[in-house]
């Protein structure tokens, strides 16, 4: 038997309370689509770590030279614009990065029997120096893409370093010293407020960094970036992503590689997450991530 929807078996106010429902799961779905939207992309900030680690790696780079400065070891010319002094100013002030970081370093220097050479001196006997250094301070900049929004950096930076220099000489008589080689674990606890548009993105990272054998040919004013090695940062990120009344978080983990040489103007390849990167050691700027 046909039964009508207009039947009294089905009266008017069921009917109603029958499509109001339906108006409301539909709503439901709209809504939980909407909240289940990603604020910012896992591949949005992979280039914010990308622009972070890029940074640390390059002010690595720079620190070492300035250790070897620190420690008044000959030819060591400092070619990325800054003074190698304790505190202050070093890590780059070219280009989209902006650090003011203070350095404190603490060096002990061995001879070729291993034993301390109290003092560094004389600098003739010292062939290897281990130093600690510590920086502090904040750093900012600035990117942008062709058609694309302007982005913004603002953090604070803390990080432990233990950098082991070794001096290289040849057989001759007296010996030269050829080359200078540098090994390193660090540790990093960096915060970073990324902004874009409507969308900010406030990351923590903690880093564990391996500088692996990254060796510099003399006289450094000749050869101003290092000429093999490779720098490795394995970098748990938390970020609180901020968009409007909306807020969401992420977490990830990410290695990120740089291998030497770098070409004439301080390029480096810079890979994370199976992307590829350019990284300049001088103005330490990441680009054209792909």
């Amino acid at each position: 038997m046909r039964i009508s929807l207009l039947s009294p078996k089905f009266p008017l106010s069921t009917l109603v309370m029958a499509a109001m429902a339906i108006g409301l799961a539909a709503c439901g779905e709209a809504v939980t689509s909407t909240r289940l939207a990603s604020l910012a992309s896992d591949s949005t900030v992979t280039k914010d770590v990308a622009t972070s680690a890029g940074d640390a790696i390059a002010t690595h780079v720079q620190s070492m030279v300035a250790n070897e400065t620190a420690a008044a070891l000959p030819g060591s010319a400092m070619p990325f614009g800054f003074d190698g002094s304790t505190s202050g100013g070093e890590g780059g002030g070219a280009g989209p990065m902006n650090n003011a970081l203070t350095f404190t370093r603490t060096r002990t220097c061995y001879d070729a029997a291993g034993a301390v050479v109290a003092g560094c001196r004389p600098e003739s006997s010292v062939r290897k120096i281990v130093t600690l250094v510590k920086m502090d301070g904040s750093r900012s900049g600035s990117s942008s893409t062709t058609g694309g929004e302007s982005k913004t950096f603002l953090g604070a930076v803390h990080r432990i370093s233990n950098d082991t220099l070794v001096r290289n000489f040849d057989s001759s008589d007296p010996p030269v010293e050829k080359s200078r080689t540098h090994s390193d674990v660090a540790v990093g606890h960096d915060t970073t407020l990324f902004t874009e548009g409507a969308n900010s993105r406030n990351m923590t990272e903690a880093s564990h960094d391996n500088v692996n054998a990254v060796t510099w040919n003399l006289p450094r004013n000749l050869n101003p970036f290092p000429v093999s090695g490779s720098i490795v940062r394995l970098d748990s990120v938390h970020v609180v992503v901020t968009k409007d009344s909306k807020t969401e978080t992420k977490d990830l983990v990410r290695t990120v590689e740089v291998d030497f040489p770098a070409d004439s103007q301080g390029n480096v390849v810079l890979k994370i997450d199976g992307k590829t990167c350019t990284l300049n050691l001088v103005t330490h700027a990441v680009a054209n991530c792909k």
